[in-house]
């Protein structure tokens, strides 16, 4: 008999995520953004989460990295990664794990660059803060980046900023 090698890097059981509402004139009440979502994802695999807006995809998608942004919890369920329950994680090892094992890619490119830095300084950012490379490294292997992706002069696109280059880009 073969032995049967589990390729799954993530693993939502039963994932619960809620928040506390502060409506005015009334007691804050516990409201439940999510209940019993689960997914598998296997090694090599996309998934894609749709919906409409408010429905709670970049919610469970940041729940990959145990992160609720703005008050919101994680209340159930499990998050596995890598085999590691990271609902059960202390945070210092959850700042290892964000980064290196995990990343979240905002839908929305305001979202996600900083508007006073250039643009290569917040793509390499990650690697030179968890020791991967060395700045030289990094900035080469955002190059071929670029140019991977087809985005125009692949050496000098990282000079720029946010604003001077287009949301497709």
């Amino acid at each position: 008999m073969r032995d049967v090698i589990d390729d799954t890097v993530l693993d939502v059981r039963g994932l619960k995520i809620e928040a506390t509402s502060y409506p005015p004139g009334e007691p804050p009440r516990d409201v439940v953004l999510v209940q019993g979502v689960s997914f598998k994802l296997k090694r090599g695999e996309v998934l894609g989460l749709i919906g409409e807006s408010g429905a709670g995809k970049s919610t469970i998608g940041l729940s990959s990295m145990a992160y609720g942004r703005g008050g919101v919890r994680l209340s159930g369920g499990q998050v596995t990664l890598n085999g590691r329950d990271l609902l059960q994680t202390d945070a210092s090892d959850l700042r290892t794990v964000r980064g290196r094992e995990v990343t979240y890619v905002a839908q929305s490119a305001a979202a996600a660059f900083n508007p006073a830095k250039q643009l290569m300084e917040q793509v390499i950012e990650t690697t030179l803060s968890h020791g991967l490379a060395t700045k030289a490294e990094a900035e080469a292997r955002a190059v071929l980046l670029f140019r991977k992706l087809g985005l125009p002069n692949p050496e000098t696109i990282g000079k720029r900023y946010p604003h001077q280059v287009s949301g497709g880009q």
